[in-house]
């Protein structure tokens, strides 16, 4: 029984002397840590910062000038003929992109014009004849008015036949035109279907796509930052870098504002549908202690502490003094010095 005593007189005494380093540092006030603050583990551990900070605000861009037109054909039995672009050409608006062929169209539009022709030949014809057969000098003889009648009635049915013809032709004409795709303004080709790289038109289906107009952006900013017209910052994607100016600064009524980028050069006239992003520097805050803000955590008083790793890997609470949170970095005013290690619960 002799050896249980001490034992529980070691235990005894070890307790008393971890009270006793508790109250050193208040340990004993913070009641709803979750876990044994005594507890020897192996957490994820962050180190302290001391120096200097250079906040940032990271805008992400959005694209809002670009247009975009698609182009197909609607009928059948085209056969591919001619490409005359490539994909990130740029291409000007009436320009000839693609050419396809239609010996139907084609026989159609020439037989509707031999008909035009036939019936122009006619009327003139019928007119000559009139002018020859009817005397203007008789209008009171009654075979000469008959005559003239019919004349008239002939050149009426043939100039209302022409005006058919005419329509027929233009019809004709514009099933034809379909054959030749040109671009609607100026801009660049974006997308040029494998269909007709293999010889393939199919009716209703995207062909070629072509963007147009001025390549911009435009963000919303809930930061205080004084942004200014012209300023100039850094557009960067996964594979795309360059400069953008701020040209238009917008406030909205929640307090926000909607700022509207263009690039600097004019050599960017496409930038495909990447997703861009702008960091803004920020004001340099000067010899600061800050840790990573997930490290820190509240009592149910609202009272700030992290786990303080000592030399022997015992985490230890420390209360701290929150004075800000910048970019996921909690600035530490009181409670920690800086280089210290802290670990996650």
């Amino acid at each position: 029984m002799r050896p249980k005593k001490v034992i529980a007189s070691i235990m005894l005494a070890s307790f008393i002397t971890l009270l006793a380093g508790c109250e050193k540092t208040d340990i004993h006030e913070i009641e709803t840590i979750p876990k044994d603050i005594y507890q020897k583990t192996d957490p994820e551990t962050f180190e302290v910062h001391r120096g200097d900070m250079q906040p940032t605000i990271k805008l992400k861009l959005s694209q809002n000038s670009l247009r975009y037109h698609t182009y197909s054909v609607d009928v059948d039995n085209l056969e591919f003929s001619e490409l005359n672009i490539s994909v990130g050409d740029y291409v000007k608006a009436g320009q000839v992109l693609v050419v396809f062929k239609s010996d139907d169209f084609q026989k159609k539009l020439e037989a509707s014009r031999e008909d035009l022709e036939k019936d122009k030949l006619l009327l003139e014809h019928t007119k000559k004849l009139k002018s020859i057969y009817v005397d203007p000098n008789k209008p009171d003889d009654e075979n000469n008015k008959a005559l003239e009648e019919r004349y008239n009635s002939s050149i009426a049915m043939l100039e209302d036949d022409i005006k058919l013809k005419n329509i027929e032709v233009a019809e004709r004409q514009r099933d034809l035109d379909k054959c030749v795709i040109k671009a609607k303004e100026d801009g660049i080709i974006t997308f040029i279907s494998n269909a007709i790289d293999n010889g393939i038109v199919v009716a209703n289906t995207d062909l070629i796509t072509q963007a147009s107009g001025d390549v911009g952006f435009y963000t919303e900013s809930k930061d205080d930052f004084e942004f200014e017209v012209g300023m100039v910052y850094k557009a960067t994607s996964p594979t795309m870098e360059f400069d953008v100016e701020i040209t238009r600064i917008e406030e909205n009524q929640s307090g926000s504002k909607s700022l509207y980028f263009k690039p600097v050069s004019d050599d960017i006239v496409y930038v495909n549908t990447e997703k861009f992003e702008v960091i803004v520097p920020k004001e340099i805050i000067k010899d600061v202690v800050y840790v990573d803000e997930k490290v820190v955590y509240k009592t149910t008083d609202e009272r700030n502490y992290v786990f303080v790793v000592d030399e022997n890997g015992f985490k230890i609470p420390v209360y701290v003094e929150v004075d800000a949170v910048v970019e996921g970095m909690a600035i530490i005013k009181k409670g920690l010095e800086g280089n210290e290690e802290v670990a996650a619960r």
